[in-house]
């Protein structure tokens, strides 16, 4: 008699089988999966390699352009030194870096290779190489370029800040400068020339605790003279000056003349700085005047009043009254003389400002006494 096989045992064997398959795929799969794994974090580590690779051939073609002389100069990187080197660092890998130019140094232009090679972590050279061209132009020239000024002249801001403030100003090193000037100090902005707070004299770069905030203008120069000797009383009029914030005086500093760069006086100068408060964003206008003269000796107060080729507005090349200030001035110069036309100085004709004369009826007007 034949016997009937339960289906229950077959069904279990077919599920053993079946774990098994699944167990392998899944085996199968993780390997696949690091393996996938190992090969992105291979990918990874070139991929921070090549950056530092591609850096350091930036950092040698930057180090090549940034030659500072055309020929041979003693402790700089000139022109006529460029050349093939080579070199190696250490960082996320072991770089070895190798760099060529082409031609000669009488050429105006020279081509540069550099290559950058290093071996990673599967044991594989790998190279990186960066092209380009360099061309031989004076650094001067580039530099002249930097700071363009009116009439395209090559003068350079002193300190690289705005050449309205006052050479020997203390740099705050926060975009400000810091100026003293005898009864009164101000902070200056370095790229505007503007005076953007008052301070005590005795204030220091240290203790900037006097200082408030101040919005105004300054306005500048130099005094000179063809006599041997100034007036005694000489100084500078703000009088006839209008628009300014009248809440607060003008203040003025007028004094003999330094070198701003030695500090040693210069006796047959006079220096004045005028700090004329203004309204945010507002304006001033009028003419400003030397005072001193109103009687005795009789004198022509001419200014040097630039012509329009020199570039720059009215009011910067000292064409008076002015007109709507609304920027810090400086080089608004005067020259004082007992004959009877005004001089020119330097090729430039200067332009008479005040008639301090017994003659004219209004000396004691347009020369007042203080």
């Amino acid at each position: 008699m034949l016997t009937q096989q339960r289906p229950g045992r077959r069904q279990r064997g077919f599920t053993l089988i079946e774990a098994l398959i699944a167990m392998g795929i899944t085996a199968f799969g993780m390997l696949a999966l690091a393996g996938m794994q190992m090969m992105l974090a291979r990918n990874a580590d070139i991929a921070r390699q090549r950056g530092e690779a591609t850096r350091l051939a930036q950092q040698q073609i930057e180090t090549m352009r940034s030659y500072t002389s055309i020929a041979v100069a003693a402790g700089q990187l000139s022109w006529d030194d460029l050349a093939a080197g080579n070199d190696s660092s250490d960082g996320n890998a072991h770089f070895t870096r190798t760099w060529s130019i082409a031609g000669t140094k009488t050429d105006a232009m020279r081509s540069v290779s550099v290559a950058v090679s290093w071996t990673d972590r599967a044991d594989t050279l790998q190279t990186l190489t960066l092209n380009s061209v360099i061309s031989q132009t004076d650094p001067g020239d580039v530099g002249a370029l930097g700071f363009p000024l009116p009439a395209n002249t090559t003068l350079k801001r002193p300190m690289n800040r705005s050449i309205n403030i006052p050479v020997p100003a203390e740099n705050l090193g926060d975009g400000r400068s810091l100026s003293r000037f005898g009864n009164f100090a101000v902070i200056f902005s370095n790229d505007s020339g503007y005076v953007v707070q008052r301070c005590a004299a005795t204030a220091t770069a240290s203790d900037l605790s006097s200082c408030s905030d101040y919005a105004a203008y300054i306005v500048a120069g130099y005094v000179s003279k063809t006599m041997s000797s100034f007036p005694s009383t000489l100084g500078v009029s703000t009088a006839g000056l209008t628009g300014y914030d009248t809440s607060r005086a003008i203040e003025c500093s007028f004094d003999t003349a330094t070198d701003q760069t030695t500090g040693a006086t210069l006796s047959a100068y006079k220096y004045y700085l005028c700090v004329v408060p203004t309204t945010s964003g507002g304006t001033w206008s009028g003419t400003m005047r030397l005072a001193g003269m109103a009687s005795g000796t009789n004198y022509l107060v001419c200014r040097m009043q630039y012509p329009t080729s020199y570039g720059g507005s009215a009011n910067t090349r000292n064409v008076q009254p002015y007109a709507s200030v609304d920027s810090s001035i400086d080089n608004q110069n005067y020259i004082i003389t007992t004959s009877s036309t005004c001089p020119t100085v330097s090729s430039l004709a200067t332009t008479l400002h005040q008639t301090c004369t017994s003659s004219n009826a209004s000396r004691a007007t347009d020369c007042p006494a203080s």
